[in-house]
């Protein structure tokens, strides 16, 4: 199968393509595509347009004008009892705030490299905030990278998120 054939759909952001994946009517993952799309992809852009996916669209739209006003759309998380419980904590993360692998690692009685982990396989990322954790001494990684456009996607995350909390 080819890989792009499993997104629903594929929007534009602020921050480059964001490939939708559905089931049913519920979101189960987005993946960042960058800002260029490969010809198979171009064909799953916008291809999809129903009440699930604009309300999807809705959903990030609101985010990236306004974080804290968010409201994240249906969604369903498939991952082990342990990701799920570290989602959950990511998910209380404020818009505009930050928190260390290791704090979080203290506060569920686990290690910094396993909250990373589960960070990195965290399937809805933007609504299941997990860009706002970052390292004791610095920004941490993003997507299993720690330099390059993932980086560069998380750094204008928390970028817009701390400037509009500010404003």
């Amino acid at each position: 199968m080819n890989m792009d054939e499993h997104y629903a759909t594929i929007v534009n952001s602020p921050v480059g393509y964001l490939g939708l994946q559905l089931d049913g009517q519920t979101l189960i993952g987005i993946e960042f595509l960058g800002r260029r799309l490969s010809s198979t992809q171009k064909t799953c852009l916008n291809k999809l347009s129903n009440a699930s996916v604009e309300r999807i669209q809705s959903s990030l739209n609101d985010y990236f004008l306004n974080p804290e006003n968010a409201r994240p759309p249906v969604t369903s998380l498939n991952g082990t009892e342990f990701q799920k419980k570290v989602w959950r904590v990511l998910a209380q993360i404020k818009s505009g705030k930050t928190r260390t692998y290791g704090d979080i690692a203290g506060e569920i009685k686990s290690s910094a490299r396993a909250v990373g982990n589960a960070c990195r396989r965290n399937p809805i990322p933007i609504f299941i905030p997990c860009h706002r954790v970052v390292s004791a001494s610095g920004r941490g990684g993003f997507m299993g990278k720690t330099s390059g456009e993932a980086m560069d996607i998380k750094e204008w995350l928390l970028a817009n998120e701390q400037s509009l909390a500010t404003s």
